[in-house]
C-alpha cells in the first residue's frame, strides 16, 4: 500500500493532484484527490482497462451515465470521468467520515437511535432512486458513506440497474 500511496502523489489526473488511497473495490481502487483549480477534496476510482472485458467496460460505463444523473442529498455526486491509456478515472465526491462499515469497526454497535437517524437517509436515496427507476443491487455497510455532519449517502452504483433498461 505505501508504494500505491508514493507512486498516486507523483500523478496528476487533469486538474486532479492524486494522494493516498481510501479504498479498494473488484474493479479498481479509489484514491483521495485535490482539485488543483477549486481547492477541495474529490474521490477518484480508478479502474484498470486492461483487466476489463467488455462487459464489465460496459458495466462501469453504465455506472458513470447512471451517477452523471442522480442528484440527492443522500448519493454520492459524480464529478467527472477521464480516460487515460490504462485507466478510467471516476471523479466523485469525497465523503470524508468513510462508510458505515469502518465506522461500525472504529466505534462498535451503533445505539437504536443512530441506526434510526441512518437508516432514515437510506431509505430517502432508496426512494429517489425507486422514482428514477434505478434499483441499486448492492446496499451494504461499505456502500454506505456519511459526511463529518452525520449526512448519509449510498455509494457503489456498480450493479445497480436502471428499470428501463431491464425491458
Amino acid at each position: 500500500p505505501q508504494e500505491d500511496n508514493r507512486q498516486a502523489r507523483d500523478k496528476k489526473i487533469g486538474p486532479y493532484q492524486v494522494g493516498n488511497i481510501i479504498g479498494k473495490g473488484g474493479f479498481g481502487s479509489v484514491y483521495k484527490a485535490l482539485d488543483q483549480t477549486r481547492g477541495h477534496f474529490v474521490a477518484i476510482k480508478q479502474v484498470g482497462l486492461g483487466l476489463l472485458n467488455a462487459g464489465d467496460l460496459g458495466s462501469i460505463e453504465m455506472e458513470i451515465t447512471l451517477l452523471s444523473k442522480l442528484k440527492h442529498r443522500n448519493i454520492v455526486k459524480y464529478i467527472d470521468s477521464i480516460r487515460r491509456d490504462h485507466h478510467l478515472n471516476i471523479v466523485l465526491e469525497y465523503i470524508e467520515g468513510g462508510s458505515l462499515a469502518s465506522i461500525l469497526k472504529k466505534f462498535g454497535a451503533f445505539s437504536e437511535t443512530l441506526c434510526a437517524v441512518y437508516t432514515l437517509q437510506i431509505l430517502k436515496g432508496l426512494q429517489y432512486l425507486h422514482l428514477q427507476g434505478v434499483v441499486h443491487r448492492d446496499i451494504k455497510g461499505a456502500n454506505v458513506l456519511t459526511t463529518k455532519t452525520g449526512l448519509v449517502k449510498l455509494a457503489d452504483f456498480g450493479v445497480a440497474m436502471k428499470l428501463a433498461d431491464v425491458d
